[in-house]
């Protein structure tokens, strides 16, 4: 005969015990006692906070028997066809049931809503975060830039610093206008990278530098990040990372003052380290042909960029894993086979169109 788990109370106000039960001809008994309530002395009381908790009181012995065991109610009901304590314990094994499954289609219907909601808000991300970005005033994304970049403890002085800005210099000479007043400055580390921050901000790390075969590389690298900057790249993909919350408060206050500033900086911060942030593809081409356009202009072969990236990918590839943490602009800046044969059908228009070799 199958035990069902469950608590005996009774009038002496003790805690109750646990007992196991059973239900036999006509009585339900209490395991390992003699023990034992007639059926008909039973009346069932369903409860608890899902109602899947019920009591069988028996007045005349002042005694309670409670359970969770949805297979102490079926075997009730079996056993106690056709009385009234049957029916009750029919009754309730079916309002469980019925709960149950109107609770699983409650939870369905939860997570699909959420799930929803926050495909709903990644998909309006990328048109919030760009709305944001039209809000902010240039001077006050250079504000911002300033002070994310933290360029106080940043190389000025080196020759590795001064061909930087010089290159850099030489490709802004030729922007047709720009609300940013370009600052170029190197950073020592041994990460393979460069960075544009909001406003104008280049940070070139020096081992990018010194992986650079001539300046035909670095400015290949440099005019790609000014690209970002032309397009606020930066500033819209922080925004995106910041997330919907925090776009929706900008929209809704607006931007100008100096709590902003930090209001934005702190949200940048959370977000993600900028010299990390992945762009997408359209926001690479735009960064590309941008860049692209401003080497020729400068008298640069303009192949500089897929010739460093392809270096980098064939080093990569004799170092193996070990390389990750040198090379992280190919992870953040991905050379793809379609990105190459773009830039190369671009440099080929732009040469045709000043008439270069």
């Amino acid at each position: 005969m199958e035990s069902y788990q469950a608590r005996f109370y009774d009038s002496s106000g003790n805690p109750p015990d646990q007992v196991q039960v059973q239900v036999g001809s006509g009585k339900i008994n209490v395991v390992g006692t003699t023990f034992g309530i007639p059926f008909d002395e039973l009346v069932l009381q369903v409860g608890g906070h899902d109602g899947d908790r019920f009591k069988l009181v028996c007045e005349k012995e002042s005694v309670a028997i409670v359970s969770e065991d949805r297979g102490l109610l079926t075997a009730i009901a079996n056993a106690a066809a056709g009385t009234e304590l049957g029916k009750q314990a029919a009754q309730a094994d079916h309002k469980i049931v019925k709960r149950g499954t109107q609770k699983a289609k409650y939870w369905t219907v939860v997570v699909t809503s959420i799930c929803a909601l926050a495909i709903t808000g990644y998909l309006l991300l990328d048109p919030l975060s760009a709305a944001v970005a039209t809000m902010i005033d240039p001077s006050f994304e250079v504000k911002l830039g300033e002070m994310l970049a933290r360029t106080e403890k940043l190389d000025k002085k080196s020759d590795s610093y001064k061909r930087v800005a010089r290159i850099g210099n030489e490709l802004v000479s030729h922007l047709d206008k720009s609300p940013y007043k370009f600052q170029f400055f190197v950073k020592k580390d041994k990460e393979v990278n460069a960075c544009a921050y909001p406003g104008g901000i280049l940070i070139v790390n020096s081992a990018l530098i010194d992986k650079a075969t001539d300046d035909e590389e670095l400015a290949g690298v440099i005019s790609h990040e000014i690209g970002h900057v032309i397009h606020r790249h930066t500033l819209k993909q922080a925004l995106h990372n910041c997330g919907l919350i925090t776009c929706l408060s900008i929209i809704s206050s607006g931007v100008g003052g100096g709590a902003d500033t930090e209001k934005l900086e702190a949200a940048f911060a959370v977000a993600q380290k900028l010299e990390s942030l992945n762009f997408s593809r359209t926001q690479e081409t735009d960064a590309d042909l941008t860049g692209l356009e401003l080497e020729v202009k400068a008298g640069y072969r303009g192949d500089g960029l897929i010739e460093f990236f392809r270096k980098m990918e064939k080093q990569e590839s004799s170092l193996g894993k070990s390389a990750t943490p040198l090379f992280a602009m190919l992870s953040t800046h991905p050379m793809s086979a379609e990105r190459a044969a773009r830039i190369e059908a671009e440099l080929k228009r732009l040469k045709e169109k000043h008439g270069k070799n």
